[in-house]
C-alpha cells in the first residue's frame, strides 16, 4: 500500500532523530535489512513518546502504553554507511489509542514509512487517554493534518 504523498516529505513531521546505520544492519545484498529498519522506527517511536510523555507525565497519569499494531512500507533501499533520519508525528488520536506516523529518510529521500498504534491500558484493558495527554499528543500532529 502506497503512503499519502504528504507522508514522503520531511517537513510533514514535527520531530526528528538521526540514527547512524551500522555495518551489522546489512543484508546479503548490501542493503540495510528489514530488522534494522524496524529498529530505526522503534528509535523514532521512542523519541516521540519520550517527548510527548516525559516519565513524570506518564507516571502522574498512570499511563501504560502498549503497541497494538505496526505497518511498514518499504519504498527504497537504504544503505550503509550513512545516517538515517527518522521523522515522527501523530496521525490519529482515538479514545484510548493513538497512531504514530513515521518515515525514514536517507540523503533527503524517503525510503519507507510506518504507522504504529499504541493503546493506553490499565494493565488489563484499554482505558481513555487523559485530557492532558490528548492535548500533548495534539501538539505533535503531522503538519499536513493541522
Amino acid at each position: 500500500m502506497k503512503p499519502d504523498p504528504k507522508r514522503l516529505k520531511r517537513e510533514t513531521y514535527p520531530l526528528c532523530v538521526t540514527v547512524p546505520s551500522r555495518f551489522r544492519d546489512l543484508d546479503t545484498l548490501g542493503h540495510i535489512n528489514n530488522v534494522a529498519i524496524g529498529s530505526f522506527y522503534e528509535e523514532g517511536r521512542a523519541h516521540l513518546n519520550r517527548t510527548v510523555f516525559p516519565p513524570q507525565t506518564r507516571h502522574a497519569h498512570a499511563m501504560r502504553l502498549l503497541i497494538a499494531d505496526v505497518h511498514i512500507a518499504y519504498l527504497r533501499e537504504a544503505h550503509y554507511p550513512g545516517d538515517v533520519e527518522v521523522r515522527a508525528g501523530i496521525l490519529r488520536i482515538g479514545t484510548s489509542s493513538y497512531t504514530i506516523a513515521l518515515a525514514l529518510f536517507q540523503k533527503g529521500e524517503c525510503v519507507g514509512t510506518c504507522e504504529t498504534v499504541l493503546v493506553n491500558t490499565d494493565g488489563e484493558r484499554p482505558t481513555p487517554i487523559p485530557h492532558e495527554g490528548r492535548e500533548r499528543l495534539e501538539a505533535y500532529r503531522l503538519a499536513a493534518l493541522r
